[in-house]
């Protein structure tokens, strides 16, 4: 497997271009391809795939408060893994090149969607300052991003989240590049994706960064 340790660095750069810090400062989110190789995306989804299946993929969430008509269908399984736990730690050199910030590692992990893809509007944690993802398995749709409810509380998105009358086709859709990652200002920029049926298991990969200080 690629990237076993003391080899040589997973990542084939670590630099971030001026367009790329300009399109995080305007916008909260930028993709970041060609940080790696096809050789370590092929690792990346074994180890996904091998960590959920040896796990058993324990559920979480979700942390949106919806209403009860909404709450059963999604709970996540979530997973980790050494070389996930690799990668985590050589993103920290881009992930405080784009955004200025001492950042450090706090947790990543790969999320698992068996029949979907769903996933409800949210803000992240405090532990996720910055948010880097990437498809780790299979295929996932677009996360959709809404600048305009920036501000808004979890309770707020909740409410938002289940009325039947909300437009989950609506938002920014952004995607993950196959050898790279989306950067995300998740703490700011709620997100959801509306859910499409997947016919194989898929998963994200999310990496997560908060400030030194």
């Amino acid at each position: 497997m690629t990237g076993a340790p003391g080899t040589t660095p997973l990542l084939h750069r670590t630099a971030v271009t001026p367009a790329e810090r300009r399109d995080w400062a305007a916008h909260g989110h930028v993709a970041l391809p060609g940080l790696w190789g096809p050789g370590l995306a092929r690792d990346l989804a074994a180890e996904c795939r091998a960590r959920h299946a040896a796990a058993g993929a324990p559920r979480g969430g979700p942390r949106t408060p919806v209403s009860a008509r909404r709450a059963p269908r999604r709970a996540t399984p979530a997973a980790g893994g050494p070389l996930l736990a690799r990668i985590h730690l050589e993103l920290t050199g881009p992930a405080r090149a784009l955004t200025g910030r001492l950042l450090v590692p706090t947790f990543a992990a790969y999320g698992y969607y068996e029949h979907d893809d769903e996933v409800f509007l949210h803000i992240d944690t405090e532990l996720c300052e910055l948010t880097l993802l990437t498809t780790a398995a299979g295929r996932v749709g677009p996360l959709h991003l809404h600048p305009g409810l920036t501000g808004a509380s979890m309770a707020e998105l909740g409410a938002l989240e289940s009325d039947p009358a909300w437009d989950r086709a609506g938002g920014t859709p952004v995607t993950y590049p196959a050898t790279g990652v989306t950067a995300l200002d998740g703490r700011r920029l709620p997100h959801h994706r509306p859910g499409r049926p997947t016919r194989e298991l898929s998963a994200v990969a999310a990496f997560c960064y908060r400030s030194l200080f």
